[in-house]
């Protein structure tokens, strides 16, 4: 299964949301596939790894560690989104899935507590609902919008002949 959303002609009417597009071959992935795809997944198991290696006493260098690998693993997210979703030999980067993913990142981040637990241990494990609410709205909005294929970049562009220069003109 490639990470890659599969997409739809930018042609066919209807086809933004929720499998709308005809039965064909170019129908593009389902709701299930692209939810999947949006979260990244890998980016997570990163943040993860690298989180629970960092000691969670409270102590001021733990929490500016957990901050820092919270950042980190934030500036990775496009990297590599857009590196596991274009398709090298025929099409672009899909921008839509890397951008959608990249807000996906923090939003997991903050419901898995992390460095805002740490940074607000008296207030995050009281309104952890807040961040339930808000990452299963954007899970479930996020498989909503399914992207149209990108035009693939035309680099071979008609070159026109310079004008010479004056001065060559009238000598």
């Amino acid at each position: 299964m490639s990470r890659r959303i599969q997409t739809v002609p930018a042609t066919e009417e209807g086809a933004l949301f929720l499998g709308a597009a005809p039965d064909n071959q170019n129908r593009g992935d389902d709701y299930l596939d692209r939810l999947v795809k949006y979260i990244p997944a890998e980016i997570i198991a990163l943040y993860l790894g690298a989180s629970n290696v960092v000691p969670h006493s409270g102590r001021k260098n733990e929490v500016i560690a957990l901050w820092v690998i919270a950042v980190l693993t934030t500036i990775c997210t496009p990297i590599y989104m857009r590196y596991a979703t274009k398709d090298w030999k025929t099409q672009p980067t899909l921008w839509s899935q890397v951008i959608i993913s990249s807000i996906a990142f923090p939003i997991w981040v903050f419901a898995m507590g992390g460095p805002f637990e740490a940074t607000w241990p008296n207030w995050y494990p009281n309104n952890k609902w807040i961040a339930a609410i808000v990452i299963s709205f954007a899970t479930f909005l996020a498989g909503i919008y399914q992207p149209t294929a990108p035009h693939p970049h035309n680099d071979a562009t008609t070159t026109e002949e310079p004008a010479p220069p004056a001065e060559a003109a009238a000598g």
